[in-house]
């Protein structure tokens, strides 16, 4: 579960390992061995405790370099912040309890992802990540993807590995919401997983033990970025290429989330299944400016269509600077409007900003407390 001295201040729900269910323990048992503990220090002192993925392996010369995704909430200097604290050190705990010193070798505090690398003498279990597909359509057909379709209501479980002496395993069952996220980031994807700082950049996990997504601290939910945002920065990070971020400027949903009554206008008017629904337009942004408004539906970008919110954002992720066609339809229009958007790029004062649980600064200096104690007793 996520309980532990670190998080019972703001640890809404507990889930003990016998609530837990045959289906949740199975999923987290298979990602189990590539989850870690990952704690960050300043002048001696804890940070932040948190939890990473091993997302790869390589050997050189009988060396193992591992790869662990986590967030950059435990290499900040505050909330508000997009700069690496000075003189940060990291440690990173397996499983069986062997520690490790880990180095940041890729961040990113627009989407909250950090990379960090140990080095071993044997190579290390990697998790499985799998791109999502959340495309619902309203009157089903087949569908041969190799992403996995993940629907409203269908199981998630967040994990952890808990800070502490026994670093044990911790899951979080929960349920994929396709409610929006109230947070800066638009292409932020909710579960109803109540987790723990300790929770904090570890991973969210399908039925089958496959990664979806990285966790983050929200009040009223679970936030997670699906691996196919997070794919994308790894893939700038091995690149070393400059972040270069779109910006539009208006918050998307899928068709799906829509009122029945806003549905049968639309399916009145065009024979359509799928695409994404404007839910907000910033005012002077590049949306507004191309005559996108608050209530249409976006169905094509490009020479694509357009079936998921999250498809959408993955097409324009390389369309930065460049002007795209979109073709929406609306409620007082009879025609598919056909409407040119400049794909902005995110300035330093867009930067997303993410927020961290008001207690702590008190939960890490109990816990700083509570170890030290420990290590008089041992």
């Amino acid at each position: 579960m996520f309980a532990s001295p670190y998080s019972s201040a703001f640890t809404i729900r507990r889930h003990s390992d016998m609530e837990l269910d045959i289906d949740t323990k199975r999923a987290a048992l298979k990602a189990s061995p590539s989850v870690v503990s990952v704690v960050s220090y300043k002048g001696g002192k804890m940070m932040f405790p948190g939890s990473g993925t091993i997302i790869d392996c390589e050997e050189v010369n009988g060396t193992y370099t591992s790869t662990i995704l986590t967030s950059t909430t435990l290499l900040g200097s505050s909330p508000e912040s997009d700069t690496l604290q000075d003189d940060i050190k990291v440690n990173v705990f397996l499983a069986d309890g062997k520690s490790f010193t880990g180095r940041v070798s890729a961040y990113d505090f627009h989407f909250n992802i950090a990379t960090i690398c140990i080095t071993s003498d044997v190579a290390l279990p990697t998790a499985c990540l799998r791109p999502l597909d959340v495309s619902i359509p309203i009157y089903p057909s087949d569908c041969n993807s190799n992403s996995f379709r993940l629907g409203s209501g269908d199981m998630v479980v967040a994990i952890g590995r808990f800070c502490g002496k026994t670093h044990e395993l911790m899951a979080a069952p929960g349920k994929f919401s396709p409610k929006s996220c109230k947070l800066d980031c638009v292409e932020l994807l909710r579960s109803t997983c109540i987790i723990s700082k300790s929770g904090f950049g570890g991973p969210l996990i399908n039925c089958h033990g496959e990664v979806i997504g990285v966790n983050f601290y929200d009040k009223i939910c679970t936030p997670f970025l699906p691996v196919n945002i997070v794919s994308k920065c790894l893939r700038r990070f091995r690149e070393n290429r400059k972040p270069c971020l779109p910006w539009l400027g208006m918050e998307l949903t899928n068709l799906y989330t829509a009122t029945i009554r806003k549905l049968d206008k639309v399916f009145s008017k065009f024979n359509i299944s799928r695409g994404v629904l404007v839910k907000k337009v910033i005012k002077g942004s590049p949306a507004e400016q191309a005559g996108i408004l608050h209530g249409d539906i976006i169905v094509q970008c490009g020479e694509k269509e357009v079936q998921s919110s999250l498809e959408f954002h993955d097409i324009i992720w390389e369309k930065v600077r460049l002007t795209e066609e979109v073709v929406v339809l609306r409620e007082s229009s009879a025609a598919r409007l056909n409407l040119k958007v400049f794909v902005d790029e995110t300035s330093p004062e867009k930067v997303n900003r993410w927020p961290v649980p008001e207690t702590s600064k008190a939960s890490v200096k109990k816990a700083s407390v509570l170890i030290k104690k420990r290590k008089r007793l041992l």
